[in-house]
């Protein structure tokens, strides 16, 4: 009996841990359209329905949202969304 509930302690310990990590992510999207037209966002999860909310919103593919999902801090990726170039970076 006590292996049941140490493994339900578990398990709700770690799905948790995944809510509170996903809220807490912080990105920085430089979305460049051509050479005069470059812009920076901060993006923070923290106020989103589900992870990568915003990411979704924007039309990112699903192989895109998988990638950015393991991304570590400071590591970064690009991703051209139509005709948009999309810097990524994670902050937090």
């Amino acid at each position: 009996m006590g292996t049941f509930w140490g493994k339900v302690n578990d398990s709700l310990a770690k799905s948790l841990n995944d809510f509170s990590e996903y809220r807490g992510r912080v990105w920085i999207v430089s979305i460049r359209e051509n050479q005069l037209l470059n812009d920076s966002v901060i993006v923070s999860e923290d106020s989103f329905r589900e992870p990568m909310d915003w990411m979704v919103d924007q039309g990112y593919p699903d192989d895109v949202l998988e990638e950015l999902e393991y991304l570590k801090l400071s590591q970064s990726i690009s991703v051209t969304v139509g005709d948009v170039e999309h810097c990524i970076m994670r902050v937090k």
